[in-house]
């Protein structure tokens, strides 16, 4: 039982420190067209990497609806959020074409992409293990996010620790 109050107690953190990331971002209204990207390349990619080994983990499903809410996601952005996941569960996304999306509204090296790419990782330590396929998926996103290959390593370990 401890050990799942400081897994609680430490998803809280995270969602708290994505909160104050992102949050102000959001309004809780009408997206505009790159707050749109943001929110379907975010959870389309996050589906995909939710399924990237055969199953969503329950604590991968906590951590994105948790993000929905701590986004403070309107009923309509947090419906293409749930479609956008849905889509990638399916692996109905171009990976590449998603970054692509992604880097036309908000520049390589941005505080936007920066802030995406630790959410993809956060997801990814949410149930603690990063499987091969998990791995393989954020090895290519690394890349086409402009990161150098050992900012993958280096930011899982300090999000997993």
């Amino acid at each position: 039982m401890a050990g799942n109050d400081k897994a609680k107690s430490a998803m809280g953190g995270v969602l708290r420190d994505v909160r104050l990331a992102f949050g102000e971002m959001f309004g809780g209204g009408k997206l505009d067209e790159k707050q749109q990207v943001l929110v379907e390349v975010l959870f389309g990619l996050l589906g995909t990497l939710a399924r990237a080994d055969g199953v969503v983990s329950s604590e991968e499903a906590h951590f994105t609806n948790g993000l929905m809410d701590e986004l403070e996601l309107s009923t309509s952005a947090r419906q293409l959020a749930t479609a956008a996941f849905e889509r990638g569960c399916k692996r109905q996304i171009d990976v590449d074409a998603e970054i692509l999306r992604l880097l036309v509204a908000f520049p390589r090296g941005s505080t936007e992409v920066d802030r995406f790419y630790d959410n993809l990782l956060r997801l990814a330590a949410a149930d603690s293990l990063i499987r091969r396929g998990e791995r393989l998926f954020l090895e290519k996103v690394t890349l086409g996010l402009g990161y150098e290959p050992g900012e993958l390593d280096a930011r899982l370990k300090r999000i997993m620790h």
